[in-house]
């Protein structure tokens, strides 16, 4: 009798044993079902602020201080509530874009001063700004780009005859633009004879040529000087005919007494008809093809333009 309670309680003991045993495990996988869920969970998560990441493409200040790192040709300004609220974009001082194939650097108006970067004439929000010719921290408005550039022209103008020793020197600017409207018009007519009824399409054409021309004229005075020395040269460093003026100047001789040059506008342009077209091409994607300015036009009355540039010692 003893026997068999002593069998039971064994028996009883280690079917206790194996329920537990089974209930450890049952625990133990829960808790690994759950540690996998969470990290599928976290992975997805993490994959999603990448894309998000790559998608928006903050720039964050150390990328932007990094040596790597070069400044777009193209700046606009924006307001920084823009994306204030997106997590991935927490700290950024902007993003860079890509409008029509040209990379645009997006700058919030609060990192202007962080930036370290001057705006001609000032940063305001919603404008778009390019990189000046002489130098990559300083960038001019759109619609200010040529006629800056025709400024700083006319100004190195005037410091190349003080320089010289001129007397006096005269600026005078011929540009000429050109364009071509044409206009075609199909009017359809039908002619019905005695038995015999057709038609006939006619196209007319016109076309009209409309000339823009501007002109303009700057005289200076000077002292005038016998010692001639180099100028400092931007817009017409490489310019020969500029070149050649100053080299007879600077020969000791000072043989020349009066010289008049014509200075092709694309020896000094601002850009190329190609470059002018592609910021055309960006612009107008930011502003969903109500850009204000034509780039493209501009450059193509810069390139048939003139300068005659007279001097007098």
């Amino acid at each position: 009798m003893n026997m068999r309670n002593n069998d039971e309680k064994k028996n009883t003991e280690g079917f206790s044993k194996l329920m537990q045993k089974t209930v450890d495990l049952g625990k133990k996988a829960a808790v690994g079902a759950k540690t996998g869920v969470s990290a599928i969970m976290e992975k997805s998560k993490v994959a999603a602020y990448a894309r998000k990441l790559k998608k928006l493409n903050p720039l964050f200040p150390d990328r932007f201080q990094s040596e790597a790192f070069n400044i777009p040709n193209i700046i606009m300004i924006v307001d920084d509530a823009v994306r204030r609220d997106i997590d991935v974009c927490e700290g950024a001082i902007g993003w860079l874009g890509k409008e029509a194939g040209v990379e645009v650097l997006y700058l919030y108006d609060e990192a202007v001063s962080f930036s370290g970067i001057s705006f001609v004439p000032n940063a305001a929000c919603d404008e778009v700004y390019c990189v000046d010719n002489f130098d990559r921290n300083r960038f001019i408005r759109s619609d200010c780009v040529f006629g800056k550039a025709h400024e700083e022209r006319m100004a190195e103008l005037k410091h190349i005859a003080y320089a010289l020793g001129a007397k006096c020197c005269t600026i005078e600017i011929q540009e000429t633009s050109s364009g071509r409207i044409s206009q075609s018009k199909k009017q359809a007519y039908q002619e019905n004879y005695k038995n015999v009824s057709g038609s006939e399409s006619m196209e007319q054409s016109f076309s009209q040529t409309a000339m823009n021309a501007r002109s303009g004229r700057i005289e200076a005075e000077f002292k005038g000087h016998n010692a001639p020395k180099y100028p400092e040269l931007k817009w017409f460093a490489h310019d020969d005919t500029i070149k050649r003026l100053i080299e007879m100047c600077c020969d000791g001789k000072r043989s020349v007494k009066s010289e008049t040059l014509a200075l092709s506008g694309a020896s000094s342009a601002t850009m190329s008809v190609k470059t002018a077209n592609s910021i055309d091409g960006a612009i107008g994607q930011m502003f969903n093809g109500k850009a204000n300015i034509s780039m493209n036009s501009e450059a193509e009355k810069e390139h048939n333009s003139k300068l005659l540039y007279h001097i007098e010692f």
